[in-house]
């Protein structure tokens, strides 16, 4: 496992047998600084459920933001004035995504009656086709960045992109085609 600091020692023997690793795992992965660490251990105790475990595993500092009411940084001094802007709109999303797929996987379906679903039912709808649509984008991104920035790459995303993307500043209803 390699040598632990101190602090990092401590917060590991205060969780059951056998999660140590799994925690250790994530800490590395992830670079969590010591007082993450503190506030992932005090989840990680909290938890009664595995699959809630699992998620901690996967999204820690998404659990602890949700958890402890603590927000993710929003801005990096090291991207220019336009990088920040999208630095924080990313982060909204990727908090309010995880919040939603929490909800949808865990929690939610349950909780709400016949009524509710069909009230909702056209906002989970668009929800899936702009997930799908900002997914494919994203990806073009993520090959983009491993280009150093070339656009040879990016496709064309005609099939998924929709409309409600393309003006974001309208209202839902005045905007469908």
């Amino acid at each position: 496992m390699g040598l632990l600091t101190p602090t990092a020692a401590r917060q590991l023997v205060r969780l059951p047998a056998g999660n140590q690793a799994d925690i250790l795992q994530m800490v590395r992965r992830d670079g969590l600084s010591a007082n993450e660490l503190t506030g992932i251990v005090d989840l990680w105790l909290e938890c009664p459920a595995r699959i809630q475990q699992q998620y901690i595993l996967q999204h820690p500092r998404e659990a602890l933001s949700q958890e402890k009411g603590v927000d993710l940084a929003s801005h990096d001094p090291r991207l220019s004035p336009a990088g920040n802007r999208i630095f924080e709109q990313l982060g909204t999303l990727l908090r309010q995504l995880s919040r939603i797929e929490v909800w949808l996987a865990h929690q939610g379906r349950t909780g709400i009656t016949a009524e509710d679903r069909r009230i909702l039912q056209p906002r989970f709808e668009r929800l899936s086709r702009d997930a799908a649509s900002v997914a494919a984008l994203s990806a073009d991104m993520v090959m983009e960045c491993d280009n150093d920035g070339r656009i040879d790459t990016q496709r064309d995303h005609s099939d998924v992109l929709q409309p409600s993307l393309a003006a974001p500043h309208c209202e839902e209803a005045r905007c469908r085609p």
